[in-house]
């Protein structure tokens, strides 16, 4: 099989060009070194003409993809060494005429934050399969696009960054924000990210381009969270300032203002249908509004501590809540009646107050309490879902 030149040196003629992108302080590339890829099978996918500086994402660019790998996770080793995060050919030992394997994962995924880092998981295996490393302050928040293609992530040092999730590879970092940056969400088609922060304001970005589209301009405290409408044409916020707001994504313009909390707003989504709002907050409630009228329709009532996050079941029908109090609450979303009580082990203390929880509702486990909840990571009965 005849070499294949390397990312982004096919063309002006000539031998190419080998190397990879050089970020801030890399160093020049070394000499080419010709590698061969292997499927499982050990059929020869390619043979590449490679530089000892590439990391997985220049390699999976240079690499023919099998068939029926697309949508999957694609890894590479050499032996029984991986190839990722930051890692380069060089650094695990490759040298001309090495052999490495592309292994095609069927996995579902899931994406955590802690400290400074991000990491991607097999969720049927446990297995870590990337660690996203890049931010300066903590990581607020984490999410996978609906293909599982891309990583989004908002951090306390006011930026949020865009990952390769196959690769680990920045892609590209969302700089304007003046605070914090405290949750970050994908459109459904994965062509907009939306971003909180702390300097009161929400902002609609281009994920392609990494340019700022629309800036949400009218909380009067920090935003804590949103999130865009099943269909993308509207977003949600929450703010410390008692309210949560709908804006319409196209243009940035303030729709309604859900007001009716004694606290701050911790998150808010929408139902699936669009039809109505959930917001949780520190009053200790969640409530159900009307999305096209800005109305209360019941008040979630039951949780003795700040309720720090809200979630609507795929069809609709219940509400589950998660609380300071160290329980998550399932309630009826047409009556308000709470249906079950998930209650933390025996000796869990209530938070302190002075406390608060990790922004957009990601997971943070501070003793026992319960700062997030999600349908997919209960463990209720099956019945239940």
């Amino acid at each position: 099989m005849p070499a294949v030149a390397g990312p982004g040196n096919r063309g002006g003629g000539g031998d190419p060009v080998i190397g990879r992108r050089l970020g801030a302080g890399a160093s020049a590339p070394g000499p080419a070194m010709l590698v061969s890829v292997v499927a499982c099978s050990g059929r020869e996918l390619a043979a590449l003409e490679a530089d000892p500086s590439w990391q997985l994402g220049d390699l999976l660019v240079a690499v023919p993809k099998p068939e029926g790998a697309a949508g999957h996770w694609l890894r590479i080793f050499f032996g029984e060494t991986e190839l990722c995060g930051v890692a380069t050919l060089g650094e695990i030992g490759v040298q001309g005429g090495s052999e490495l394997t592309l292994v095609v994962t069927r996995s579902r995924r899931m994406v955590t934050c802690h400290g400074h880092e991000a990491k991607i998981w097999a969720a049927d295996s446990g297995e870590c399969l990337r660690t996203l490393i890049g931010h300066e302050g903590y990581v607020t928040s984490a999410v996978l696009s609906a293909d599982g293609q891309q990583a989004l992530t908002a951090s306390c040092d006011r930026t949020a960054k865009v990952w390769g999730a196959s690769s680990g590879e920045c892609l590209r970092t969302l700089v304007g924000h003046r605070g914090r940056v405290t949750s970050a969400a994908l459109s459904m088609d994965g062509q907009r990210a939306l971003t909180a922060a702390w300097d009161g304001t929400a902002r609609v970005w281009g994920i392609n381009s990494g340019e700022c589209l629309r800036t949400l301009v009218g909380h009067h405290g920090h935003v804590t969270s949103a999130s865009f409408s099943v269909d993308g044409q509207q977003v949600l916020t929450a703010s410390s300032d008692s309210t949560a707001k709908v804006w319409a994504a196209s243009s940035g313009e303030c729709l309604r203002t859900l007001e009716g909390h004694h606290g701050h707003v911790w998150s808010a989504v929408f139902s699936v249908d669009g039809q109505q709002v959930l917001t949780a907050s520190s009053d200790s409630t969640a409530k159900v509004w009307a999305a096209d009228s800005g109305d209360c329709l019941r008040t979630l009532v039951g949780h003795q501590d700040s309720v720090t996050s809200a979630v609507f079941s795929p069809d609709g029908q219940r509400v589950l809540t998660a609380s300071w109090d160290a329980t998550a609450n399932v309630w009826a979303a047409d009556s308000g009646e709470c249906l079950r009580t998930l209650v933390g082990a025996p000796g869990t203390r209530p938070a302190s107050r002075r406390s608060r929880p990790a922004a957009g509702g990601t997971e943070r486990w501070r003793g026992r309490r319960v700062h997030g909840s999600t349908w997919r990571r209960t463990s209720a009965p099956r019945s239940w879902r």
